[in-house]
């Protein structure tokens, strides 16, 4: 009997969940409280000079701090029982673990602006980012604007994530003009599974509907065609991808930066193999595997974003895509948005897309051979090493749970219990009917 009780006991699921201990810490500079900086939201913030510290102290240890800044990182330290260093890595959004810490001072070397400070006790709820860089990848995909990797590209880098490919994102142009895009940008990577730090070009933004528009803003804007493609060179040497991803030829529906971003790509790829192609980095020549171009008609290949993937619960890349998707909340008023998930939310799968498929791509460079099958970018490429695939484990978003079990919990700890009652009846009527 006493097994049978432990059997059941090891089946009631574990309810300990990660826990935001933010609100029950004080959080105060000069003795102010902001209340900007508990928010949650990235559209709010407070702007410091250098010599204004941020206190905090918390009831319970701190185990990490998690900052996000305005518009740019800032170099500063955390002090507390240790000291930690703030900025180094020029995260736009900052994750610091820290060690036996309940009182600590944040103090930055220059003028600076926060949006939010979170605070957290021993585990990190899945939506915390935690970003990496990379020395090399496999695939690198030249987005144009902060959402492009969403849309025209939609379900291709949870696929590939899946597939436990290193993956690293290039935005064309920049949104200095808006700087909460580039809070979306990394709130949409770090949904579609990316951990590792996007790139993003200093070239702004401006609407065109043919490449000699583009060129010419660029152009007003102080930079060169040769600038556009120097940039390109040098992410290509930098990450040396395997795969490389561009926009339609067309710019998809015809915007200028579109057609610019995959007119100064076909160059890049080949001025990044040539030894004698300077540029002001010191990085090494460097020869992709394949370009693959959205849209392109020449050696198609189809993928299928309708699969469930084990990294992401079950979930398809193209359902990944759209929760990516809306994490770019200022863009949700767009027609984007019914483009890609229907007028009414009612799209279920990416093969519904009709116009500009996500699925869609063609080959143009190669230098492994053609495609047989024709699904798959990594196709011929060989690679070196075994690739471990990410945890398999479902995850459980917990941002918006306070000390709650999910309704999921709460039922099957019910069934269990009425399980274990009931057999618990069963034993003491037969213990007192049978000799």
């Amino acid at each position: 009997m006493k097994k049978l009780i432990l059997f059941f006991l090891l089946l009631i699921p574990n309810v300990a969940l990660a826990q935001e201990i933010t609100s029950k810490c004080t959080i105060t500079s000069n003795k102010t409280v902001y209340k900007e900086l508990t928010d949650d939201d990235f559209t709010s913030y407070v702007s410091f000079n250098k010599d204004e510290e941020i206190n905090i102290i918390c009831p319970s240890k701190i185990t990490y701090l998690y900052i996000s800044y305005d518009k740019n990182y800032v170099p500063g330290k955390i002090t507390g029982n240790k000291s930690y260093s703030l900025g180094e890595n020029e995260y736009l959004h900052e994750l610091v673990k820290l060690e036996d810490e309940d009182n600590i001072t944040i103090k930055y070397d220059e003028d600076y602006i926060l949006t939010d400070i979170y605070v957290f006790d021993e585990q990190l709820p899945n939506w915390v980012q935690n970003w990496e860089r990379l020395s090399d990848c496999d695939l690198m995909l030249f987005s144009t604007h902060s959402d492009d990797e969403q849309l025209f590209f939609a379900g291709l880098l949870p696929t590939y994530v899946d597939r436990g490919k290193k993956i690293e994102v290039v935005y064309y142009t920049n949104h200095y003009n808006n700087i909460s895009r580039y809070h979306e940008l990394l709130n949409g990577l770090w949904t579609l599974g990316i951990k590792y730090y996007p790139e993003i070009s200093v070239f702004p933004d401006e609407y065109s509907e043919n490449l000699d528009d583009a060129l010419n803003y660029l152009n007003e804007a102080g930079y060169t065609e040769d600038d556009a493609i120097n940039f390109q060179v040098d992410m290509i040497r930098k990450y040396k991808p395997k795969v490389v991803v561009g926009h339609d030829e067309k710019g998809e529906y015809s915007h200028g930066q579109h057609i610019l971003n995959t007119y100064t790509l076909e160059k890049a790829i080949f001025k990044a193999a040539d030894e004698n192609y300077k540029t002001n980095n010191d990085y090494k020549a460097y020869q992709i595997n394949k370009l693959y171009l959205h849209l392109y008609e020449e050696k198609p290949i189809v993928m299928n974003y309708d699969i469930p993937l084990d990294s992401f619960a079950g979930k398809t890349a193209y359902e990944v895509a759209k929760e990516g998707y809306a994490k770019h909340l200022s863009q949700q008023y767009t027609w984007f948005t019914s483009w890609l998930v229907g007028d009414n939310n009612e799209y279920t799968k990416a093969t519904e897309i009709s116009e500009y498929s996500p699925c869609n791509f063609g080959l143009y460079y190669s230098n492994v051979g053609d495609d047989i099958n024709k699904d798959d970018m990594f196709e011929n490429i060989v690679d070196k090493i075994i690739e471990e695939k990410p945890n398999k484990e479902p995850v459980v978003d917990i941002k918006n749970i306070d000390n709650k079990i999910s309704w999921q919990m709460i039922l099957g700890t019910f069934l269990i219990l009425t399980s274990m009652t009931g057999f618990l009846i069963i034993f003491i009527i037969r213990s007192r009917y049978t000799k």
